[in-house]
């Protein structure tokens, strides 16, 4: 199951008989605790504030059942971190839900 704003995406997503739905990320309309797993890519940087941002990933948590995953990537090829370039992720950045 998947959601988006672009109806075009959608559309292409039903062509391939996936089941979609359209819906912004702060507040998609699926009960809580309903997904083993959320996978967002490419999305958080396309939101305007960081507060909007956060509530996007609250949103994220209160999908996930507990124990659930998250795979979230960003854009973010100029952050640094320890004064180098960040490119991947370690186990040593990584959460699991409560």
């Amino acid at each position: 199951i998947g959601c988006d704003r672009s109806e075009g995406l959608l559309s292409i997503c039903r062509d391939r008989q996936y089941q979609v739905f359209l819906s912004d990320c702060m507040n998609i309309p699926v009960p809580t605790n309903m997904f083993d797993g959320v996978i967002c890519i490419a999305v958080l940087h396309h939101i305007s504030t960081e507060n909007r941002r956060l509530m996007a990933l609250k949103e994220i948590v209160r999908l996930l059942k507990p124990g659930g995953q998250a795979l979230i990537t960003v854009w973010a090829k100029e952050q640094e971190v320890e004064n180098k370039k960040s490119t991947y992720i370690t186990n040593k950045n990584t959460k699991t839900c409560p």
